[in-house]
């Protein structure tokens, strides 16, 4: 029975300090404990059930002895999780077109791992409503944005290492979503020691991108993006106060997808391990694709 505290001791020590052990994989280690439980309990049954003066002495069962093998079976899974948690990527950069779900993939993996979400989108409007880059800079990338043109490379190079240089990335890893976008941007990065464990590229047709921004709506306060045809909030009042960027646009949405096109392919030769995803599919059917690409490194990794 000691055993048997001590690993559902050890499930609730890990769910809370690491990240990977969330609500799956705590489930799993109570289940392999309450299955030891269980059969503690049936020998503990047997060991106590009368049996003849006879044969009292002749196959008694010796319950002790079984409770080593059980403490080395729990040993072993939690060295096998533990190397498995070792080799889990902690940088990863996702790749891919406007609307191709990056923001959606990012904030969903971040969220099952514990990595920081890192949007380059995200961190130039927070530069452009609060200009803490300078007054003449802000406007610049204002500008460049409406335009669907690509930020100049010494501003969204300097956000970016800033960003992945900050406490929170060192400690729990971080997803970068959205950037690089040129191969200039990708030599800036390895520049500063910036390796990714894992390069993600989502593809999507660009027709099905430019369907998908023309009704994207963008929560204000929160920050959360909806879809007028497919992910519209019930809440009215959430309903009144989403926006439309102002790069949303089908005219901005051919010009950005005509510049991903022509820089993709230099990206990707900057990298070498590459996991290119299908993003037709549903927010889960990709998120699951994604994951088990992310399962196959770290397995692989875990080999190496």
């Amino acid at each position: 029975f000691t055993n048997c505290y001590r690993a559902f001791l050890s499930c609730s020590i890990m769910s809370q300090t690491h990240p990977l052990y969330r609500r799956k994989q705590w489930l799993r280690h109570l289940k392999n404990a309450t299955i030891n439980a269980v059969l503690l309990l049936t020998l503990l049954i047997m060991h106590s059930t009368p049996v003849s003066s006879s044969a009292q002495n002749q196959h008694k069962p010796k319950i002790w002895e079984v409770l080593p093998y059980i403490e080395a079976s729990f040993n072993a899974n939690r060295r096998k999780h533990a190397a498995l948690t070792s080799a889990f990527p902690k940088q990863i950069i996702v790749c891919g077109g406007p609307a191709s779900g990056k923001g959606t993939q990012c904030q969903a993996i971040a969220e099952k791992h514990g990595l920081v979400h890192l949007s380059t989108g995200d961190m130039l409007r927070q530069t452009v409503s609060s200009e803490s880059i300078g007054s003449e800079t802000s406007p610049a990338i204002k500008k460049c944005m409406e335009n669907g043109k690509l930020i100049p490379d010494d501003i969204i190079i300097r956000l970016v290492l800033d960003r992945l240089r900050s406490p929170d990335c060192q400690k729990q890893g971080w997803i970068l979503d959205g950037f690089p976008r040129t191969a200039n941007q990708a030599r800036a990065l390895q520049s500063a020691g910036i390796i990714p464990d894992l390069f993600l590229l989502l593809n999507v047709p660009d027709e099905l991108a430019i369907k998908r921004v023309c009704g994207r709506r963008t929560d204000p306060l929160t920050g959360r993006v909806y879809h007028l045809d497919w992910n519209l909030p019930t809440d009215k009042r959430i309903q009144q106060r989403l926006i439309v960027r102002s790069d949303d646009t089908v005219e901005s949405m051919k010009q950005r997808l005509k510049q991903f096109r022509e820089n993709v392919n230099a990206i990707k030769g900057c990298y070498s391990n590459i996991a290119e995803i299908d993003g037709m599919g549903t927010p889960d059917e990709v998120l699951n694709d994604i994951l088990s690409s992310i399962k196959l490194f770290a397995q692989r990794k875990q080999s190496s």
